[in-house]
């Protein structure tokens, strides 16, 4: 067998792989914690190993470098026990030096409390030393703390090992015995937990929750969250699982500030009358029982309007994008308050988003904290919004009917071009999902567009160009729409390959060059000198041309060129 480590699942930074050598196997993330596995460090180690291993002692070393190993060790981890600052850095350090199919290894380090947020920073290897070290020092390790076992009557589980066990009784030898059994089973517990939420996509909200069970921790995640690079360039543009934003944390999360700055850096620039709402807990938000109700309202007015809702965590939703990840998919504590950070971040991003367009009016059809930063907002920029609504109640026959009334004055006011609201969906998409401009090379005339909300897909000529996936909220692009598009965007969201033909799996290996800026689940063409492809990317765009490697783009159409 030959040696390789390959990633065979992502959650940002944190994956799920294989490590294979001679007759050894390791399905990472993992724990070494049999005295054979422990051993492998040994042999990993010597020189006549058919692995590459390479051990660092000092994350400073390697700026400027480009290490290519299957395995990275992080000399002396445990000095980065109680410095979160010192271990984020080493951390990103070590992997934005290293090729990404290399398996990093940091000793001596983990613990139930904090394996999760290890594996989410991108380690895949840990081991059990430091657990059966606290086990001799005579702690019991939890996933929120730990317990002297000396002074608790019983251990605060009910695992195999500790049901009926009496630390009342017995030497001080078999008493670390017991306690190092627990402490090696609530890790390898809390890595099955891991794992399991990295194969849902749902890592960040267990690091979130184990986060607030030490300073330390809430520290490191924080600090985490600072490196917005290392992560995005890592995390897929879609999840299928719910966004829980059930902390401060959570307002820091790289979907959230991704999909922010696509907002201002990629919709073309609207114009003409803004119409603001408040969000919903039903996603897409209109098919929330409020927002029918204030649509069927303006049923007849809306192509005339700019529709944008306010919502925590991410700030504000263009009507155009609440199908896309992470507007379709999140939900929230709603207690009727937003904290300071909700309002800051709300206040901010509708700021961006007013300014970044040139809006003739603006109507806040908004109430409670809602109006409040609507109104903070306005003194900030100085710009006057409109509030139809009962202060009380947005859904009365009142509200409605004086919402109605000011729309219509304003149409007649501004004389708006009325659009195609479906259109609107798909050419927002284009360019949230393809970048600025990607609408006119789909798009090059109006297409006709068919299908029930949110299926939509969209045709010219008799030729398909793209498909709304409801699942996703990305639009699923034709042989057609891959050719108009690469006309004026060569090289954007591009894969080139040797000179094969693709059928369903693409790997690493046969990948020569793609755009950086491809994430996994983006869509995706793949070119060669005979063949055009479409599908989705399963790694990013860099990584596919360094790794060697682990599957890179499911296909879904071919064509000869």
């Amino acid at each position: 067998m030959t040696r390789q480590f390959e990633v065979t699942q992502r959650d940002g930074a944190a994956r799920l792989g294989r490590l294979r050598w001679t007759d050894h196997e390791l399905s990472t993330p993992c724990v070494l914690e049999t005295k054979d596995q422990l051993e492998l460090l040994e042999e990993m180690t010597e020189s006549n190993t058919d692995l590459d291993v390479e051990v660092i002692k000092d994350s400073e070393d390697v700026h400027g470098t480009n290490i290519n190993a299957d395995i990275i060790i992080l000399a002396g981890a445990l000095r980065f026990e109680d410095d979160p600052r010192g271990l984020s850095r080493a951390l990103i350090d070590i992997k934005e030096s290293t090729n990404p199919d290399a398996a990093l290894y940091a000793p001596t380090l983990a613990t139930p409390q904090n394996i999760s947020m290890l594996i989410y920073a991108g380690i895949d290897i840990v081991d059990s030393v430091l657990s059966d070290v606290k086990a001799r020092e005579g702690y019991l390790l939890y996933t929120d703390g730990e317990e002297r076992f000396d002074e608790i009557p019983h251990p605060l589980c009910l695992c195999d090992v500790c049901r009926n066990i009496n630390f009342g009784d017995g030497s001080f030898e078999r008493k670390v015995a017991i306690t190092s059994e627990h402490n090696r089973g609530a890790l390898l517990a809390e890595l099955h937990r891991v794992r399991a939420r990295v194969k849902k996509g749902a890592l960040r909200e267990l690091v979130e929750a184990r986060c607030r069970t030490t300073p330390t921790l809430t520290a490191f995640l924080r600090l985490l969250d600072e490196e917005y690079n290392y992560f995005e360039r890592r995390s897929p543009i879609v999840r299928t699982a719910t966004l829980l934003a059930c902390s401060q944390e959570s307002l820091d999360r790289v979907e959230i500030r991704r999909f922010n700055e696509r907002i201002i850096e990629r919709l073309h620039k609207r114009e003409g009358i803004l119409l603001l709402l408040p969000c919903s807990a039903r996603k897409p938000y209109s098919r929330s029982r409020s927002h029918r109700i204030i649509l069927a309202r303006l049923y007849k007015l809306r192509p005339f309007l700019n529709e944008a809702i306010i919502t925590s965590p991410i700030g504000v939703v263009p009507r155009s994008l609440e199908v896309m990840y992470p507007a379709c998919n999140y939900d929230i504590p709603v207690t009727g308050k937003w904290t300071r950070d909700e309002r800051e971040r709300a206040i901010e991003q509708l700021a961006r988003y007013i300014e970044a367009n040139a809006f003739d009016s603006i109507v806040a059809y908004v109430e409670g904290p809602y109006k409040a930063i609507c109104d903070d907002v306005a003194v900030k920029l100085g710009v006057d919004m409109i509030h139809p609504g009962d202060s009380e109640n947005i859904l009365s026959s009142h509200s409605l009917q004086r919402l109605e009334e000011i729309v219509r004055d304003l149409i007649e006011k501004h004389s708006p071009v009325r659009r195609d609201l479906r259109f609107d969906y798909l050419r927002d998409l284009a360019d949230y999902q393809f970048d600025n401009g990607a609408s006119a090379a789909f798009f090059s005339r109006a297409p006709k567009i068919r299908g029930v909300f949110p299926r939509y897909y969209a045709s010219d000529r008799g030729r398909r160009i793209a498909t709304l996936v409801d699942r996703y909220g990305t639009l699923a692009l034709t042989i057609e729409g891959a050719k108009r598009y690469i006309d004026g965007h060569i090289g954007h969201y591009c894969v080139w390959i040797d000179d094969f033909e693709p059928k369903g799996t693409i790997f690493a290996v046969g990948v020569l060059r793609a755009d950086p800026i491809i994430r996994p689940f983006d869509e995706v063409i793949v070119l060669n000198d005979n063949t055009i492809a479409v599908g989705r990317a399963l790694m990013s765009g860099w990584e596919m041309e360094a790794s060697n490697r682990g599957a890179a783009v499911a296909v879904r159409h071919v064509e000869a060129r």
